[in-house]
């Protein structure tokens, strides 16, 4: 995904919503006091539990894609049926221009790719 991210940043907006974790007490390797490793990725339940775990995930996988964070209400997670991960291309027009299937089988960044190639032909 970050791949992708820095070849099509400058034709299409990239935003990366980060919801209720999908696979809690799983384990990432994290930086602590310099050094990596191993921590348990928790469950959250506040907002501001859920912004420090996306913080962690972005910074342990090297992604540098502006990230936003799904409030505790999950509203956002509701209205993209998000889980367990989707990639959606949202329209200059506000509708969903590509919609991928759910992961990880569905996560085919192969087909947004071809996508973003073809808009990117396109303009």
């Amino acid at each position: 995904m970050e791949k992708m991210y820095q070849e099509y940043k400058s034709d299409a907006e990239f935003l990366l919503v980060y919801i209720r974790e999908a696979h809690p007490d799983s384990v990432l390797f994290v930086k602590k006091d310099g050094k990596e490793v191993l921590e348990k990725v928790k469950q959250t339940e506040t907002f501001e539990e859920r912004a420090e775990t996306a913080q962690v995930c972005t910074t342990s996988l090297k992604l540098s894609i502006p990230t936003l964070v799904d409030k505790a209400d999950n509203k956002v997670n509701q209205a993209y049926a998000a889980w367990p991960d989707r990639m959606a291309v949202v329209g200059v027009d506000g509708k969903i221009a590509y919609y991928g299937g759910p992961g990880p089988f569905g996560f085919k960044t192969n087909d947004v790719a071809q996508w973003l190639k073809k808009f990117r032909a396109a303009n």
